[in-house]
């Protein structure tokens, strides 16, 4: 594992110094600014009447007129940052020649696979991190309060998934960026992708819908649905149950936020079957490489 170390060193320091992460970066922290700004003015008056109960979790799920929630930005637009920094990570190198000549020393195929995917991974996470904190500072600095022990228990827990969220997605532009020659042809595929599931497959599913039949096995085969979902039950401890449930059921249910543990068991599968969704993706892109002829010219 040497190799991989030496390779995410590598492709982390690119990443760091790009114009491309400093675009992303400069763009993620305006919209969090704006995000927070507009959930905190939503909150403000709602801080006497709740006490400051969970309104640090709100800030992450408030939407406020036309501006989105973080959490749905993260749902619907965070797939785009891991597949910007990744679209290219293999063929552009293979093109240019780089890559057989890094090969040709002693880093094996499997180290080069794994450091790119950490490395992209961990800026990811690194972007990530640094908007959750700045958002929790803001809101300290103007609701004049600090978040509970259960509260930032719940947003860690929501860092985290967003973290196996985004991975399952930079799989995929890296398994793109194997299978596709061209820089061109796997940028295509992964915005199709993305707009097939954050867009068209709801509109499958609305369709559906309207002729009558079932669209719950389809809209929950999609990542960003089962993210969406999931983080919402993180996030807010009032949400007992996912999906259908009878009146009778509802009915014998109380009132009363659940704690964080509980909140786990409702979305253990779904935090399952998307890290399941990430490691098959990492694998085919992995088997994809090792099996991959490169050449330094």
């Amino acid at each position: 594992m040497a190799g991989a170390l030496i390779v995410f060193r590598k492709e982390l320091g690119d990443h760091l110094v790009s114009q491309r992460i400093y675009i992303i970066a400069l763009l993620v922290y305006l919209i969090s600014i704006s995000m927070t700004y507009s959930s905190i003015m939503g909150l403000w008056g709602n801080f006497s009447r709740s006490e400051g109960e969970n309104l640090f979790l709100k800030l992450f799920t408030s939407q406020q007129g036309l501006v989105p929630s973080f959490l749905g930005f993260i749902a619907f637009f965070g797939p785009l940052i891991g597949l910007i920094l990744v679209f290219d990570a293999v063929n552009r190198e293979s093109n240019q020649g780089s890559m057989g000549l890094v090969l040709s020393q002693p880093i094996h195929k499997d180290s080069m696979i794994i450091g790119k995917f950490a490395a992209t991974v961990a800026t990811v996470m690194l972007i990530l991190s640094t908007v959750f904190i700045f958002t929790i500072g803001m809101g300290i600095a103007t609701l004049g309060a600090f978040p509970t022990l259960e509260e930032m228990t719940r947003i860690t827990v929501f860092l985290i998934f967003s973290g196996v969220y985004l991975s399952f997605w930079i799989g995929l532009g890296l398994l793109y960026s194997i299978y596709f020659r061209r820089e061109g042809t796997s940028a295509l595929a992964s915005i199709a992708t993305w707009l097939f599931f954050t867009l068209f497959y709801y509109m499958i599913a609305d369709f559906l819908t309207n002729v009558g039949a079932s669209s719950d096995f389809i809209v929950y085969t999609s990542p960003s649905e089962i993210y969406l979902r999931a983080s919402s039950v993180i996030m807010e401890p009032l949400i007992r149950v996912l999906g259908p449930v009878s009146y009778e059921k509802m009915s014998m249910m109380l009132a009363s936020p659940l704690s964080i543990g509980d909140s786990l068991l409702i979305i253990w599968p779904h935090l399952t079957a998307l890290t399941a969704g990430m490691i098959i993706i990492f694998i085919v892109s992995y088997i994809g490489f090792i099996r991959q002829e490169i050449r330094s010219t």
